[in-house]
């Protein structure tokens, strides 16, 4: 999970909080090797929005090891799924930090829309949300054949605790296998840098409640 290419090269979305410094793909083999890594899954970060073309390009770049994640939206065409499934993309990204509504409500029918889209293509859902929106959709994962992968710890907030509201939920999701969860990007749910030691009881807690559909990710 990482942003390849020169950041130049791929428009950035307007809604955009930071700007990627770009990787080349010499460095992001480096890395890959130096962290004994043989097959990669690329996601599309918030930065670009819907426009997945840096991680098409560092798909490429990588070759036959490796797989994407591609931001969708509503206004992103059926048509385009078949292409990005040649290409690799394996999974809609449909909520993507920023550039995807954090309001419970609003966030439901976009899940109810996803889960309609995606069911022929047996592709699980993605999305960097919040345990709030995570509560209300709860009983359309649950329904959903497919896994629901939620990024970033699920949104936590270390400060707030294991009993914060919506933790609960998601620790069900995860017990019963329809939801994996990615302990990544730690610096997101705390505040306490460089080791974020108040993250730790979540990662833990996920794994005690299941630890198969456990993800980690390079953020």
């Amino acid at each position: 999970t990482h942003s390849y290419g020169d950041p130049r090269k791929f428009p950035l979305s307007p809604q955009h909080v930071n700007t990627p410094d770009g990787t080349l793909p010499e460095e992001m083999s480096a890395l890959h090797r130096a962290l004994h890594i043989e097959r990669v899954v690329i996601v599309t970060p918030s930065a670009y929005g819907a426009d997945n073309s840096a991680t098409l390009y560092g798909m490429k770049a990588r070759g036959a090891t490796a797989r994407g994640i591609a931001v969708v939206n509503d206004k992103t065409p059926d048509s385009d799924f078949d292409t990005m499934y040649r290409a690799g993309i394996r999974a809609p990204r449909i909520i993507s930090g920023v550039s995807g509504p954090t309001d419970p409500a609003a966030a439901r029918p976009i899940y109810q829309s996803a889960s309609v889209r995606f069911k022929s293509h047996n592709w699980h859902i993605q999305m960097y949300t919040n345990l709030a929106v995570i509560s209300n959709i709860k009983d359309l994962v649950h329904a959903w054949p497919m896994p629901t992968v939620f990024d970033h710890f699920g949104g936590v907030q270390a400060e707030l605790g294991l009993q914060q509201p919506g933790f609960a939920d998601l620790l069900e999701l995860v017990r019963s296998g329809s939801t994996y969860v990615k302990i990544s990007g730690a610096y997101r749910a705390s505040t306490k840098a460089p080791d974020y030691p108040d993250v730790a009881p979540f990662a833990k807690a996920f794994i005690e409640a299941n630890p198969d559909p456990i993800l980690w990710g390079s953020d």
